[in-house]
């Protein structure tokens, strides 16, 4: 892992990926870009794990990042894929609460950091960021609620499709490596393996994407995107 202090600029540009600053004054956004240190993470690297205390926000510039924690039975539960612009750590902006899961780097991926103490600092001296902070914690909360019923109610192929979307997104390529094995794509849709495979099948068969083992061409994006 490696950091770097980054510029002005650089910093401004990740900050904007967060919703609850993008709608800064732009003198409030570059005070909250003067916090951010950027951390690079090869792929496979753990990022924290659950247990530690968070200390600080993240937001992951470019890559992916799987959260995931152990069940009782011992075997790892895939909860969330982070995507670029996907932020986590809101806990430390108010407590100091230990992790509740483990973060890891599915590929090389770029992560923006803002410690605890200076964020809390900050926000002491705008109350209006507290507020839009507050407003936009809430969204979340809605947002987690329809994606629920979305999850629930989307087919296999529409939400597999989503997920081939966002991993090329994030990689900047149309041809990439899954970097999720078919069995965690399954366990992250809430789906089987089986029916997995016979999705992906499908996909190959509409000439929509070419596969070869865990290697993924798209073929059809506009295809793909009507399929979501």
């Amino acid at each position: 892992m490696r950091w770097l202090k980054m510029h002005t600029e650089h910093a401004l540009d990740c900050v904007n990926l967060v919703p609850i600053f993008k709608s800064l004054p732009l003198d409030e956004k570059k005070a909250v870009a003067g916090l951010v240190v950027q951390h690079q993470y090869p792929k496979g690297t753990i990022i924290y794990l659950a247990g530690d205390q968070v200390g600080h926000f993240m937001i992951l510039e470019h890559g992916q990042v799987k959260l995931s924690q152990i069940s009782e039975s011992g075997k790892e539960q895939l909860l969330k894929v982070m995507q670029p612009g996907d932020f986590d750590g809101e806990a430390a902006l108010f407590s100091h609460d230990q992790r509740n899961v483990t973060a890891t780097a599915l590929v090389d991926s770029n992560v923006c950091q803002i410690d605890q103490g200076a964020f809390q600092s900050l926000l002491k001296s705008s109350p209006q960021l507290a507020v839009n902070l507050l407003t936009t914690m809430s969204q979340q909360i809605n947002n987690l609620q329809e994606e629920k019923t979305v999850s629930s109610t989307s087919d296999v192929a529409g939400q597999l499709a989503k997920y081939l979307l966002e991993t090329s997104a994030s990689l900047h390529e149309s041809s990439f490596k899954l970097p999720l094995k078919k069995k965690d794509i399954a366990t992250f849709i809430g789906t089987t393996p089986e029916t997995i495979s016979r999705t992906f099948k499908q996909l190959i068969a509409d000439g929509v994407i070419k596969m070869t083992a865990s290697l993924v061409e798209i073929v059809d994006q506009d295809r793909l995107t009507d399929i979501v």
